[in-house]
């Protein structure tokens, strides 16, 4: 029969034994862990590699002008010839050209347009109140600028005499 001691020694000695073993286990699982992190970097490289070459050209293409935009002048050219052929092109056009006009004509054609739109809420069932406190705040606008250039009229008459 074994001592306590003898006992003791073999629990210790087969302590030891698993324990090299899971360090070996982990030995392994880390290094082909290391492994596959290395592939991955090493593959990293190579596409920042390229990507810097593709970069590299592009900046080259964009310092030598890169080429005349015929797309944009062959869509200038169309736009221009649907306008000058096509009087409902030229209608929108001009109707687009209004609606953007700083001037009194413009506020008078955004608030007309404002009109029209509170007209077709009121058609659906629906409140034109905000519509037709837009078309009141395009006519205000229209008349405060109407207003500013008489003034400005009158006070040039005045200097001139």
């Amino acid at each position: 029969m074994k001592t306590p001691h003898e006992i003791l020694d073999n629990i210790q000695d087969a302590a030891h034994q698993v324990h090299l073993g899971m360090e070996h286990g982990v030995n392994r699982t880390l290094m082909r862990q290391h492994a596959a992190i290395e592939a991955r970097l090493a593959q990293q490289q190579k596409d920042l590699q390229r990507l810097r070459s593709e970069v590299a050209v592009l900046r080259k293409q964009r310092a030598s002008g890169g080429g005349f935009p015929w797309g944009l002048l062959l869509l200038a050219g169309a736009g221009y010839v649907l306008y000058r052929n096509n009087p409902q092109v030229r209608e929108q056009v001009q109707g687009l050209l209004r609606r953007v006009n700083p001037g009194v004509e413009g506020n008078v054609t955004r608030a007309g347009d404002a009109v029209k739109e509170g007209v077709s809420n009121l058609a659906r069932g629906e409140s034109p109140a905000a519509a037709f406190q837009t078309a009141g705040g395009e006519l205000r606008r229209g008349g405060e600028k109407v207003v500013s250039d008489v003034k400005a009229n009158l006070e040039e008459g005045r200097q001139d005499r």
